[in-house]
């Protein structure tokens, strides 16, 4: 069957915090979904800035879309024209955008799994064609409606500070985000990048799985997110960093990515304690692996503002020498972490004031501080406070047994847990943990750049997974070793037909592909290759002995004459 829904309710939402296609004819193209005097039309005067020549608010905002939308296209070269319906509107506190797909499609042609949905502009790239062509004569309205006959829809914050500039420098201007870096996040989602999962109840958009939710795996229950009920994928967006992206281009790209270490506080005594996870700071001394050990003393600044224990003033309390545990909550986490320092503290807990998990790091700037520090959750916090009178003693570290990223139990790229649910930011983002910081994790990071390939970033291989560069092999791209495969009816060595079947194999690569792997080499390294790889490909009877002749044979026309 053939299937296509429209509703412009599915959205990813971002909080404050060399491959090629078979086809390359079409484009991401913005359309600017405002009304006259706002968001693309700002007629505020604006100076150049940061590569960006427009000078107008309005007019560097859509310079920065379109640089955006320059870069997904050149990454992606889809087969027909993609239509993002943006605009600049008021969002929520801390919100800087979100993007989702206006329809879905399944069961189309060039689906790899047609009984799943997927995204419109993924589908229509796949099938060559515009399930629903773009409609020039629908208007930005007041309603803030989407364009129902584009792919994506976008809403950008006007209340958020965001940096202009095309040079990945928001830095120089304190206090804003770099809107290059939020469109490439959101344009993501809109292109692929997110389930069609209430995770809340685990109910699948309109009864059927999705391609995102095929990659989605428990990791403990060793559970697919499609193969479960609704209950198992509502506790499964619960378990806190047991959940993963399981395509085999994402996990063949991670050791090229990531970098070992993930915090961790470890209660060293009383026994039993254990480790908790430990969200760390955006500034002072960087974790370890040797780590920062030290006995754990409440700090007490004098004022009860809900308590003495924010750390919002100077310490009355000793803790040279100490790890101080922390109170959020009154004054920023820079202000708690230097008044600790102050008082000669070594390092710096802070605990939570809201339930939940895992805890985000602290956010802030201040280059005088010079000690470690992080978050926990508010029942991680109390369960150091509780055993602070019985001599608590933790270690602060980094455990370089693990990848910054990537899970315990088979060593996955993490998908974004949160408890309780974050409904548009669950499963639907890489796990903040990851480093180097990633491009769809859940917040931004200001040492990202414009780059969304290895070895800076995995959304790439990611869209290498769901089939943005599918072969048309048969098999599906998250688990086909040979994307861009040699799917020619026989093996054809230089110009030499072998009459051999050309077979794709189970892990999506073709007898061609095998062979290729022999290329480059010197020529009799090459011959003793060939015949290697032919060898092993007739023991496994997936070609004859009669085949492997002809093959050899084509491989020795090859050899290069003078």
């Amino acid at each position: 069957m053939r299937a296509i829904f429209r509703a412009a309710a599915i959205a990813a939402v971002l909080t404050l915090g060399g491959l090629s296609s078979a086809w390359a004819a079409g484009r991401i193209i913005v359309v600017n979904g405002n009304l006259p005097g706002i968001g693309f039309n700002d007629p505020t005067p604006a100076a150049p800035i940061g590569g960006n020549p427009g000078t107008t608010l309005g007019e560097q905002r859509m310079n920065v879309f379109q640089f955006a939308a320059d870069t997904w296209t050149a990454v992606l070269n889809p087969s027909v024209d993609i239509y993002v319906w943006a605009r600049f509107v008021p969002l929520a506190a801390n919100v800087l955008g979100s993007a989702g797909p206006i329809s879905v499609s399944r069961g189309f042609p060039g689906a790899e799994y047609p009984e799943l949905w997927y995204h419109e502009a993924l589908a229509n790239h796949l099938r060559g064609s515009d399930s629903v062509p773009h409609d020039p004569t629908f208007l930005p309205n007041a309603a803030d409606t989407a364009n129902p006959s584009d792919e994506i829809s976008a809403r950008f914050s006007t209340n958020s500070a965001f940096y202009l500039g095309l040079d990945n420098n928001e830095e120089s201007v304190a206090g804003t985000n770099d809107l290059l870096v939020v469109v490439l996040h959101e344009m993501g989602h809109g292109l692929g990048f997110s389930n069609l999962v209430n995770e809340a109840n685990g109910t699948q958009f309109l009864g059927f799985g999705d391609l995102y939710s095929q990659y989605t795996l428990d990791v403990v229950t060793n559970q697919n997110w499609n193969g479960m009920t609704d209950a198992e994928r509502a506790a499964s967006a619960l378990n806190l960093r047991k959940v993963s992206w399981t395509g085999i281009h994402v996990k063949e790209d991670v050791p090229k990515v990531l970098l070992p270490g993930e915090p961790f506080l470890r209660a060293n005594s009383p026994a039993g304690l254990g480790t908790f996870i430990f969200g760390t700071a955006s500034f002072g001394a960087p974790l370890t692996a040797a780590g920062v050990t030290g006995a754990v003393v409440l700090g007490d600044d004098g004022l009860a503002d809900p308590a003495t224990t924010n750390g919002c003033t100077p310490l009355v309390n000793n803790v040279a020498g100490k790890i101080v545990l922390l109170d959020r909550g009154v004054c920023t986490f820079a202000i708690k972490v230097k008044n600790a320092q102050d008082a000669g503290a070594t390092a710096v807990v802070v605990a939570d004031n809201v339930a939940g998990g895992p805890p985000p790091g602290l956010s802030g700037v201040d280059p005088t501080i010079v000690i470690p520090s992080g978050r926990v959750t508010l029942a991680d916090g109390d369960t150091l406070k509780a055993n602070i009178a019985a001599g608590l003693n933790v270690t602060l570290g980094l455990d370089t047994s693990i990848l910054a990223g990537t899970d315990r139990v088979k060593k996955l790229m993490l998908l974004a847990t949160f408890d309780p649910v974050q409904l548009g930011s669950s499963i639907s983002h890489f796990d903040g943990v990851a480093f180097r910081n990633q491009l769809m994790e859940p917040a931004i990071n200001p040492d990202l750049t414009a780059s969304v390939t290895p070895p800076e970033d995995l959304t790439t291989s990611f869209f290498t997974d769901i089939g943005w560069y599918s072969d048309a092999d048969g098999v599906p791209d998250g688990s086909d070793s040979c994307i861009s495969s040699d799917i020619r009816p026989t093996v054809i060595l230089g110009r030499c037909d072998s009459h051999t079947t050309n077979t794709v194999m189970t892990d999506g690569c073709s007898v061609s592909d095998r062979l290729d792997e022999c290329t480059g080499l010197r020529f009799d390294r090459y011959l003793a290759c060939v015949a290697k790889k032919a060898d092993d490909l007739a023991r496994k009877k997936i070609i004859t002995r009669r085949n492997e002749v002809n093959i050899l044979f084509c491989a020795i026309q090859k050899k290069p004459h003078h």
